[in-house]
């Protein structure tokens, strides 16, 4: 069943440290990391928006393409331009460079969000998993003063009483191996991930 909420891939990353092509067109398992995305997040949501730097690279895609709003060419600009563009009052947001992100999991996040919730985010062992996250439309202005003020990193802007933490406990049962907060970032991430496909 779909939910009730945009789905948002973040696309727009500079690449440093994945020379080559972008990040989101390698392939793993025989398919590119955002068609793994796009087919879930297909299953998942009634609307899908990917935020890019370059549209021109993703013509094509069944789904809104859009760009930053306020270029500061950074996660929380994109962030700022996924909630924006959004027709639900909740978005799933994720990063392309997650290819093994997790329906269970994601359906969890999404679930929990309440009216007076800015924020449903998990907790695993590393901490805040602030690119496997559920924000709120709310966030837009609280966003959007963090970017006046230069400040970029996304969980600066969260009022603590606005967000509702998901313990590393609840989200094992969901995905045991903790796959949904694997990023791609080097060639031996891509690697590794193009073994755990197999």
């Amino acid at each position: 069943m779909e939910l009730d909420c945009t789905g948002v891939i973040l696309a727009g990353g500079k690449n440093s440290r994945l020379p080559g092509k972008k990040k989101t067109f390698h392939r793993i398992g025989g398919i590119t990391m955002l068609e793994r995305l796009c087919t879930l997040f297909s299953k998942l949501f009634k609307e899908t928006i990917i935020v890019v730097n370059e549209p021109k690279e993703f013509i094509g895609l069944d789904m809104m393409v859009v760009t930053d709003i306020i270029p500061a060419r950074c996660v929380l600009a994109g962030l700022h331009a996924g909630l924006f563009y959004s027709s639900y009052p909740h978005a799933y947001v994720t990063a392309c460079d997650i290819p093994f992100a997790s329906e269970p999991v994601t359906r969890y996040l999404v679930n929990k969000a309440a009216p007076g919730d800015h924020v449903v985010i998990p907790r695993t062992d590393d901490g805040l998993e602030p690119l496997s996250a559920v924000y709120s439309k709310e966030c837009i202005p609280l966003i959007e003063k963090s970017l006046e003020n230069h400040i970029f990193m996304i969980k600066k802007f969260y009022k603590k009483k606005h967000v509702k933490e998901v313990p590393v406990s609840v989200l094992k049962k969901l995905d045991p191996d903790m796959g949904f907060i694997f990023n791609v970032n080097t060639p031996a991430d891509l690697e590794k991930a193009r073994q755990m496909a197999k």
